[in-house]
């Protein structure tokens, strides 16, 4: 094989790649698009948002629990439809109180341990803003906390909590383990979450809003298909030489 024609093949399999790398993903009927142009970091690949509830804690040891869905997948805008058809990406979590820090005035900062979260896929779709059907379908992905909820907020163990915090996120389980297990994150983790809360979800709940975003893994199509394409230029390369 003389240097062209490996270099052809090279650049071939390379185009390949990149344009396998370029189509969607789906995991068990959730569908994304590492390559869509969109507002979240152009160093990362992966945006989500969506709401929550959740109860609030008093005490250090207090366990909180939560519950929410996701409604937006590498999207400026609500395109749940889209990226989950026929289905529903719905979440439960809990968390641990360590303490509140009260600076005053009504206002401190906060920090929980101990964070699990339950991403689910359900091809049912029935959820109506309660725990019970937050945790229907199958484990799509599971997340444990590599460091601790902190944050900061007002009113704090009072049922009028309003705040917000961030916590970077390991990959632990479910359908998208590998899709998600980068460790390119700070400490080697694999996704970040930060999140909202505020007075008014039902039963005494507080309501908020988050985001998860990191980077996905491409799919091994386009990892095999990059490996081709740089075998391709090592063969033109020697016998080349």
């Amino acid at each position: 094989m003389n240097f062209k024609k490996g270099l052809a093949i090279g650049l071939a399999a390379m185009g390949l790649s990149l344009s396998a790398q370029a189509s969607e993903i789906n995991v068990g009927g959730v569908v994304w698009d590492p390559d869509s142009v969109n507002s979240f970091p152009s160093a990362e690949d992966f945006f989500s948002s969506g709401n929550l509830f959740e109860n609030f804690a008093v005490n250090p040891g207090d366990i909180v629990t939560g519950f929410g869905v996701f409604d937006q997948f590498n999207s400026d805008v609500n395109n749940a439809a889209s990226f989950c058809p026929g289905c529903e990406l719905t979440f439960t979590f809990t968390m641990e109180l360590v303490q509140f820090n009260d600076f005053g005035g009504g206002a401190g900062t906060f920090e929980f341990t101990n964070m699990m979260i339950d991403i689910y896929v359900d091809h049912n779709p029935n959820y109506v803003g309660t725990q019970a059907t937050a945790s229907e379908g199958n484990l799509w992905l599971q997340l444990a906390g590599a460091t601790n909820l902190t944050g900061f907020g007002t009113n704090l163990g009072t049922g009028s909590d309003t705040g917000t915090g961030a916590i970077n996120l390991d990959v632990v389980g479910g359908l998208a383990a590998s899709n998600f297990d980068t460790n390119m994150e700070a400490g080697g983790s694999d996704l970040i979450l930060s999140s909202s809360f505020q007075p008014g979800g039902p039963n005494g709940l507080l309501k908020g809003g988050f985001e998860l975003t990191g980077n996905s893994i491409p799919e091994p199509t386009s990892i095999a298909l990059l490996g081709l394409g740089l075998l391709g230029f090592a063969a033109a390369r020697k016998r080349n030489a």
